[in-house]
């Protein structure tokens, strides 16, 4: 389960039920990103571009300043922190990228991604025989939250031959898998983790520190170390796995990225600085010697190899700072390019002064976004409240896989992108050198569609492109929708953005009160992008897959004409015209409380595509509208046929009864010619298509 840097003293187990998004776990995350100390930022000017550090020192003397004016702040009465703890996110995917078959494999599904070519990571892979899960269920007897990687090799007859299950070393007792990484030629993989082990005691629930867990103690973020735990393991064909080159980064794992055998790394690492651990009573004097003895040490993040001793991850002189920003935030974005192919994971870094919350990679480049101003609070019905003059930052990086990410720009856009960190990325897209962004632009929204009930209107969405111009090192705002000439609003009055999904010079959006119109948006022309056309119909998709062949798959909810929220629905649209998309078919599974492994991550549904055909593998928990009662299992759906539709292919696979019906985070598909693996709380489970 992702946190935001607030930590229960009591935090649950990997073995305890983790709930899904629409339980309100996206309202828990708003109130983290408040009491963890977003609310003490403040606003930068416009143009807050990068800039090389010029000399030695300059960093830290650009830290000391920051601390001079934040003692200053505190003693003029803000009771708030200045960093913004950044959610650990899992990689934001809604689309298919089939593996190729060759002579000896047969063909098999690969993780769903954003962008072809551009791997993420997950806790089921495939090289097309073996199979890798990452179990983060599985008890150890010494009680620490370890890893085990299990391998497995799929047989034609459904089966599974369990080869070996490998524990991943660690010695910290909160840890939060983000997944598997294989590389493209050596038979290696990398596990990445986040591990999180309290360094004081807990302090009493406050408005400033809410627990989120029924628990009146809580780990201020200061009171936690945090580290991303990167894991080579090496293996055989014969899926004999054994343990390779360990690499253990200060700070939390923001997201991951594979090209080829370079994996890309961000992280953020707020130091922990000696001069703020002063007490009350310390004199001016003590705190001027506390500054002056600041080294770049103290405030740039630390590597560690295997169990040796820490070194320095970055140097001061690739490091960037932001000279327009006054925020006094001394977190730091690190971004590390892992050579795969090395066995000692060999590696080049890059960081910057300030703080990131989404990534997003296109084949050319790396765009990091954060916010710079306050997060959401949340009122008490639930809806979310967004300071006005919201601007999200964003800051470009040339990034092909080969050499370390090489800044070139930075802009911002009105707004926010969205309530999910898990989503954030969907709602970037770079295509013909021009960057697209849609995001919120109001006030006012809600975190779970159950909030909508008597809110009053949702933020606005306006879509923003953005061009590079190198002479200034700007991302800059060449077309917005809605604009003058265009004024019809992305959404009805009411209504919020839901599913985003952009594919070549097309966007597709979905909003969500009390029906869903899913819009086209016509972008061939980005100068002066349009509404296509919008569509109809009782609900929301809140993931969007395209298919292929002008077809559109969404997952999200049924919904009755007054807005109530029902049970799991999937779509079926043909956008081949995009300015007359059509329902091809449609599914509703389950009654009001059902959800599928969609709700935790975008990682959850499996896509196989067969020709003209696809066969869909999703786990869903469906709440019986007429008893209640509740069913987890793996359910198979087929799209093709003439005409094409979308239809149940098989009877579901149901899970053990021993197995939580409500814990879905941790399920994740995967299929090899005729089998399917299921992974489900820890468990490996098989059939035949």
């Amino acid at each position: 389960m992702s946190t935001s840097g607030c930590t229960p003293a009591h935090a649950h187990t990997p073995q305890e039920p983790r709930w899904p998004r629409h339980f309100g776990a996206v309202a828990l995350a708003g109130l983290l990103l408040v009491g963890c100390g977003g609310g003490g930022e403040t606003p930068i000017e416009p143009g807050a571009a990068l800039r090389a550090t010029a000399s030695p020192g300059e960093l830290t003397a650009h830290v000391r300043q920051l601390l001079r004016q934040r003692l200053a702040a505190r003693q003029a009465g803000s009771a708030v922190a200045f960093d913004r703890y950044a959610t650990p996110a899992l990689a934001a995917t809604a689309s298919a990228e089939a593996v190729a078959s060759t002579a000896a494999a047969p063909l098999s599904s690969s993780t769903l991604v954003q962008e072809a070519g551009i791997d993420e990571a997950d806790l089921l892979k495939s090289d097309g025989r073996l199979v890798f899960a990452l179990d983060t269920y599985s008890p150890h007897p010494d009680g620490t939250g370890r890893l085990s990687l299990q391998v497995v090799r799929a047989r034609d007859d459904g089966q599974l031959d369990r080869l070996q299950t490998l524990t991943l070393p660690s010695a910290d007792p909160a840890t939060l898998a983000h997944g598997l990484l294989l590389a493209s030629g050596p038979r290696r993989l990398l596990s990445l983790s986040e591990h999180l082990a309290p360094i004081a005691a807990p302090q009493p629930c406050s408005p400033l520190l809410p627990c989120i867990a029924a628990d009146p103690m809580i780990f201020a973020p200061w009171a936690m170390r945090a580290s991303v735990q990167v894991q080579a393991v090496d293996y055989t064909a014969d899926g004999a796995a054994t343990l390779g080159t360990r690499l253990t980064i200060d700070g939390r794992l923001v997201g991951s990225r594979r090209i080829g055998n370079t994996v890309l790394l961000v992280t953020t690492h707020t130091p922990q600085l000696a001069v703020e651990q002063l007490p009350d009573t310390a004199t001016a004097a003590q705190r001027e010697a506390a500054l002056a003895a600041l080294r770049p040490a103290d405030v740039l993040p630390q590597l560690r190899i295997g169990d040796g001793p820490a070194q320095a991850l970055v140097a001061e002189s690739d490091c960037f700072l932001q000279p327009g920003s006054t925020s006094l935030s001394t977190t730091v974005t690190t971004l590390v390019a892992v050579d795969l192919s090395s066995p000692a994971l060999a590696r080049q870094s890059r960081c910057f002064l300030g703080g990131t919350e989404a990534l997003y990679l296109s084949p050319q480049n790396l765009y990091l976004a954060t916010t710079r101003s306050a997060a959401p609070t949340v009122l008490p019905d639930g809806r979310l409240r967004y300071p006005e003059g919201f601007v999200t930052d964003i800051h470009q990086f040339a990034f092909d896989g080969g050499a370390a990410p090489r800044y070139r720009a930075s802009g911002e856009v009105a707004g926010h992108l969205g309530w999910d960190p898990l989503r954030m990325a969907m709602r970037m897209s770079e295509f013909g050198g021009d960057l697209r962004v849609l995001a919120f632009t109001g006030s006012t929204g809600w975190g779970v569609p159950a909030d909508a009930d008597g809110a009053i209107a949702p933020s606005p969405a306006t879509l923003t492109v953005l061009r590079e111009d190198p002479s200034t090192a700007r991302l800059r705002a060449v077309a917005t929708l809605p604009h003058a000439q265009r004024q019809q609003a992305l959404g009805k009055p009411g209504e919020q953005v839901y599913g985003v999904r952009f594919v070549g010079p097309r966007a597709y959006v979905v909003t969500f009160r009390t029906v869903d119109p899913l819009y086209v948006l016509d972008l061939s022309n980005p100068l002066d992008p349009r509404q296509a056309a919008a569509l109809e119909l009782p609900g929301f998709s809140d993931v969007l897959v395209p298919l292929g062949d002008g077809l559109l798959f969404g997952a999200g909810r049924d919904a009755s004409t007054a807005g109530t929220v029902g049970g799991v629905k999937l779509a079926l649209f043909d956008v081949s015209d995009p300015s007359n998309p059509v329902v091809r078919g449609t599914q509703v599974l389950g009654g009001r409380g059902s959800f599928s492994a969609l709700d935790f991550n975008l990682h959850g549904m499996n896509l196989l595509a067969l020709g003209s055909s696809w066969r869909l593998a999703l786990p869903m928990a469906l709440v019986d509208p007429g008893n209640g009662t509740v069913t987890h299992a793996l359910h198979r759906f087929e799209v093709g046929g003439a005409p094409i539709s979308l239809r149940v292919s098989a009877p579901a696979l149901d899970a053990p009864s021993s197995l939580s019906p409500w814990d879905l985070s941790a399920d994740r598909s995967v299929q090899i010619g005729s089998t399917v693996v299921w992974l489900t709380q820890g468990r490996l489970l098989s059939t035949l298509w």
